[in-house]
């Protein structure tokens, strides 16, 4: 855009090939003329508009878990927009706007993390996961450990209000509402030899999908 100061133009409004020329504010004004833009409503164009809106209504529910995780370490985007841009590229069942648990991702950090995990549910609305600490030093044995659990049909993620040692070996979780759903379930924990921003990293991972009786 090109502001002309020419007091013998006085005041226009033209067109000319793709340029337009008028006056505002007492200036004349040169600009090139928008790009003609229309709503795209094709089938490809309206499905990929459904699953952008779909992840970042699931990530919204877990806004302040994520953004704790990142720790401002995406740099020039909110760490809701770089984990949409990472699962909009993969998180999805074929051309379906449904989601594989498996590859949906809450934090791509790698790092210190428990290991053999093993999810069970032999209690109505309860998820009993076992594992091995893997701790690399002694300060992550008394560290907690999240618990997530998603329900991919219902679009419904959360963080679960139950939390666990490290060195347990054991986290019991629960939620009304869950019995007879497939809930996956993704563990957090920290890995203390790598800092972000002084602070100890935070892995988080898909651990498996259980069926909760």
């Amino acid at each position: 855009m090109a502001i002309i100061e020419n007091p013998m133009i006085g005041k226009a409004r033209k067109k000319l090939g793709n340029t337009i020329f008028y006056t505002q504010w007492g200036k004349n004004i040169l600009r090139s003329k928008p790009l003609e833009v229309k709503n795209p409503r094709t089938p490809a164009q309206q499905a990929n508009r459904g699953r952008f809106k779909k992840l970042t209504l699931l990530l919204r529910m877990v806004n302040d878990n994520i953004n704790e995780a990142y720790a401002g370490s995406t740099l020039n985007m909110s760490a809701q927009a770089y984990l949409i841009s990472i699962n909009n590229r993969k998180c999805w069942i074929d051309d379906t706007p449904a989601i594989d648990p498996g590859l949906f991702i809450l934090c791509d950090h790698n790092g210190s993390f428990v290991g053999n995990v093993a999810l069970t549910s032999a209690l109505s609305d309860t998820i009993t996961g076992t594992f091995n600490s893997n701790a690399q030093n002694a300060g992550e044995e008394n560290d907690p450990i999240k618990a997530y659990g998603f329900y991919p049909d219902g679009n419904q993620i959360w963080q679960f209000s139950q939390t666990a040692t490290r060195s347990t070996g054991k986290i019991t979780l629960a939620r009304p509402g869950i019995a007879g759903l497939n809930i996956a379930v993704y563990l957090e924990c920290l890995d203390r030899v790598t800092l972000i921003d002084g602070n100890p990293m935070h892995v988080i991972k898909y651990v498996g999908t259980v069926a909760v009786i």
